[in-house]
This record gives C-alpha cells, structure tokens and sequence, in this order.
C-alpha cells in the first residue's frame, strides 16, 4: 500500500508535456527561498529515522581543552620523496583500541566527474558512498554519508518546468512526500538519474524537471522550511537515506556557508589547487582531532607523519571529517590564528593533511604563505 499521496491537481498547476529533467544550469542560484510544494506519489515505506544529533559525540564545543602536538619516538621508515608525501600515515593524539572502519570513505583523490544523464553532473562522492549503505545503517554510517553530501551539490525534483516557473518569477514547485504521520519531507537526489527513478516510481507522472543547487542552499531550504527532513535518493531503496531536520540543522551550523575548502577538493586537481586551499585556511575556520585517550588531563591534536619522518598537522573541514575516521576524537574548532601559531612555533611541521577521510590534499608549508604570513602579522 503506497504511504504517500499526491495532492490533487488544479489548474494552477498545469505543467510541461513531458517527464524530464532540465538543464542543471536553470537557475540553480535564482531559488525563491519561499518555493511551493507539491505531493508526490511514492511507493515506498514510511521514513524511519534512528539518527539524532547525538550521534556527534560533542561535536561543535566553541571552546576546549588546552591541545599540544604530540611527540613521537617513532624511528622513520626508508626516506619517501621530500617534495610530494603521497600517503602520510595517521597517528592519533593518544593511543587508542583500533576500531573498524565503519564508514563511507573516499580515495584521496576526488572522483572523476560523471554525468548519468548528459549535462547533468552527479554529485560522485555522495552517490558512491550511498552504494555502501544497506537497510539497518548505523548512525555512524549515516553520517558518513551525510559528510559526503556535503560536497558539492543536490539535485531537487520540480514538478513542472523548473526553468520556466524561474523565468516567471514563480515559487518553484517542490516536489515532498508525506508519512503516515502527515509529516513533510524535501526530496534531494545525488544525481538526475535518481530523479529519473523517482518519477518513475509514480504510477501516472507528471512532468518532471530538476535544479542543482549548493548543498547548504538545500539544507538550509529544509531547516527553513516546515519539513520533518530530508530523504536523499527516494527511489534507491535501501541505498537511501533520511536525515531529520535537526541533523541538518547542526550540520549547518558547523559548517562553512561557501563549502571553499570541500568545493576544492571535491573538484578535479588543478596546479593551484593546493594554494587555493592554503589562501582558504588563512581566512576558513578548520578542525582539528582531539584524543584525551590516557586519561592524564593532557589533550594532543593527531597529525599525521609520512616514512621518512616529517610531520602534518591533520585538519578537518567539518567536524563530521572527523567522525568518519572512526577514532574516537574529538572535533575542536580551530581557527586561522592558531594554525598559524602552530606552524610559526613548530618548524619541524612539514605541513597539513586535510581531509584524511578523503577527498584529502597535502599541503607543504610552501602552500601555506598566506598563513605563514599571518603569523607574522601577529607577531607570533
């Protein structure tokens, strides 16, 4: 029995002839932010949702304990090259029980862009990582996925001629489901492909179309709006998933509105990638991984460290980057004054890894002028 109803049809709502998605370019920046919606039939299961914002572990604490580097005794492995450390390997703060790996992880490199329907680009890493999610995720594998929706983009389905009903200064037609329970949900789609599949789930489609739009626009419509959440992949049951209102809510408050250091790295590698990304973290807030693990009071920041011994800071762009290395840490905001103290008081740093979940980039201090030269402002 379908859980889902669409709401009856008037003459205000006539729509295109045919079932298609649109160009993602049609005005994927020029939203109302007051957008209609528009029921849509599904045959699915209602929406069970077992993720709660607890599920950060104390994820967004604007202040913490005083953090040092730690030190290792660690005797280097044979010399790797001094100009590209490919692989650095992770040393935690403190030492700490070896956990499973339990989430969608990605290769340091981003994914080579696709489009499942022709000039439409699929947001890559948040399809993937849906492939590895079956019925019964855990909370932590959710939020794994939810990490990698924040690369890039979302597709959301428009009953109707999205181009036509921006044109016209129209609110646009969103397409939601309601539960049993009558409560509301924002649709969202990895790629135009799982729009298709979605609208072909409906016994007697309407046309359809479908307007990409940065990630933060999506949630921030969902948080805004009078929806219980957001359900990513309808159609692609049990790759799928449902994420609550105030999930999205404190992911959006610890993120960065523009995503610049997420947009970098999920984009092809250029020959200014890694200033670009050094620019943004004189400027971003970051995160850094805490491990109190020996229970002495003394709290260090994981770094990471290549075989020949030289030392990267890990930082993290959005405390779920941390969460999805499994652990235990703790996130702590960390500003670009205190990366720079860092760097400016430990010579030795080599460098930063952002990102080790992946996508990741290693960034030696050449690329990090911009915050070198912080340090200098400050007198550190």
């Amino acid at each position: 029995m379908a859980l889902f109803s669409r709401r009856k049809k008037s003459a205000d709502d006539a729509v295109a002839p045919a079932a298609e998605a649109e160009d993602s370019s049609a005005g994927s920046d020029a939203v109302n932010a007051d957008q209609g919606t528009t029921e849509a039939e599904q045959p699915v299961e209602a929406p069970s949702i077992g993720i709660s914002v607890q599920a950060f572990r104390g994820v967004g604490a604007e202040a913490g304990p005083e953090v040092a580097l730690p030190t290792t005794d660690a005797q280097p492995d044979a010399p790797g090259p001094s100009s590209a450390p490919s692989a650095p390997t992770a040393q935690p703060a403190a030492a700490a029980a070896p956990q499973e790996r339990r989430l969608p992880l990605a290769s340091p490199l981003p994914p080579e862009q696709t489009e499942t329907v022709a000039g439409m680009k699929d947001n890559v890493l948040l399809r993937e990582a849906l492939t590895e999610i079956e019925a019964g995720a855990s909370n932590d594998q959710l939020l794994g996925v939810m990490r990698q929706a924040l690369q890039g983009h979302l597709y959301i389905r428009v009953n109707g001629d999205a181009r036509a009903q921006i044109s016209e200064g129209k609110p646009l037609s969103v397409a939601v489901v309601r539960d049993n329970d009558d409560r509301q949900f924002m649709l969202a789609f990895s790629s135009a492909r799982a729009v298709r599949d979605s609208v072909q789930l409906e016994a007697d489609p309407a046309a359809t179309s479908a307007v990409a739009q940065p990630v933060t626009s999506v949630l921030q419509q969902v948080v805004s709006g009078d929806f219980a959440g957001l359900i990513v992949d309808n159609a692609s049951a049990p790759h799928r998933v449902v994420f609550p209102t105030d999930l999205l809510q404190k992911t959006l408050d610890q993120a960065d509105a523009e995503m610049t250091v997420k947009s970098i790295l999920a984009a092809p590698r250029e020959q200014d990638s890694a200033l670009k990304v050094g620019e943004a973290l004189a400027v971003k807030r970051m995160w850094v991984a805490v491990n109190e693990g020996d229970g002495s009071g003394q709290a260090g920041i994981a770094e990471a460290q290549t075989t020949d011994g030289r030392r990267f800071l890990q930082l993290f762009s959005h405390p779920l980057e941390v969460i999805a290395l499994g652990r235990g840490d703790r996130p702590l905001p960390f500003e670009p004054e205190q990366l720079a103290k860092v760097l400016s008081s430990h010579s030795d740093m080599a460098g930063v890894i952002v990102d080790s979940a992946g996508p990741s980039i290693v960034l030696e201090r050449d690329a990090l002028t911009p915050v070198l030269a912080l340090a200098v402002a400050l007198g550190e």
